[in-house]
């Protein structure tokens, strides 16, 4: 009897050595963003406006947990109080790399693609742990696919990860990841432009002072060139000039 292949071990980075990208991290309070809100570079617009958002630089290693755990400290009021019971779901928003070449796909004016998305899966607000009397414990997050790496899910520079938060049921009940899948979101910002936030934010929702300085991960970013399949490493680009934000984020 034939058994399916073991699943390949996760790769190792040193994120003390391995220079880290900038990632797009969208949000929205109980729907994911249209597609159709995440805009196309164009030679007349190259830098389009994005979805509410954060800016952050991290390494390919980076989970689920973690970027749920950098939402809410960067946004606290993103959970709803009680917080226990809120389901983090995330998307991969990627480009439709066959409707850019016109094989079939719509193309839109100007020659734009489209975007496609995939589902990366979810973690929930749990109880937090024992604080020993010394207040309240820090915000606890799990589920069966917390520890899933941008990696595993075949995240490419330049693609969007895109976070709908789900506050619980009336009944105080977990929603679904089943009913998550179902929903999408129509065209709006959910909780609006990041106004400030313990880690510094602007008004376009970048770090201030770890922004994109030289322009190479500015925006959605343009498809590496070379023969590649999606979900490859690709190599160091080398001239990251992310300045001071180059240990910040995860």
């Amino acid at each position: 009897m034939s058994r399916s292949p073991s699943p390949p071990p996760k790769t190792t980075i040193d994120r003390q050595t391995t220079t880290p990208f900038l990632l797009n991290f969208c949000y929205r309070a109980s729907a994911f963003h249209s597609l159709t809100d995440f805009p196309v570079p164009t030679p007349s617009n190259p830098h389009p406006h994005l979805p509410s958002h954060l800016q952050i630089y991290t390494w390919m290693s980076c989970t689920l947990q973690e970027l749920a755990l950098l939402l809410t400290q960067a946004l606290p009021s993103i959970l709803p109080d009680p917080a226990i019971g809120t389901r983090l779901s995330f998307r991969l928003v990627y480009p439709d790399l066959h409707a850019s070449r016109g094989g079939g796909g719509r193309l839109e004016s100007e020659g734009r693609g489209r975007y496609l998305s995939k589902e990366m899966g979810s973690v929930v607000v749990a109880a937090p742990e024992s604080s020993n009397g010394d207040g309240p414990g820090a915000i606890r997050l799990q589920g069966e696919e917390a520890d899933k790496t941008l990696e595993e899910a075949r995240f490419v520079i330049g693609d969007f990860i895109d976070c709908a938060v789900f506050p619980p049921l009336s009944d105080g009940t977990v929603v679904s990841s089943g009913s998550v899948s179902a929903r999408s979101g129509a065209r709006g910002n959910g909780y609006g432009r990041v106004r400030g936030g313990g880690y510094g934010l602007s008004s376009r929702g970048s770090y201030n002072g770890f922004g994109p300085r030289g322009g190479d991960f500015g925006g959605p970013g343009t498809i590496p060139s070379g023969e590649w399949r999606r979900g490859e490493r690709l190599p160091d680009p080398g001239g990251f000039r992310g300045g001071r934000g180059a240990r910040r984020g995860y």
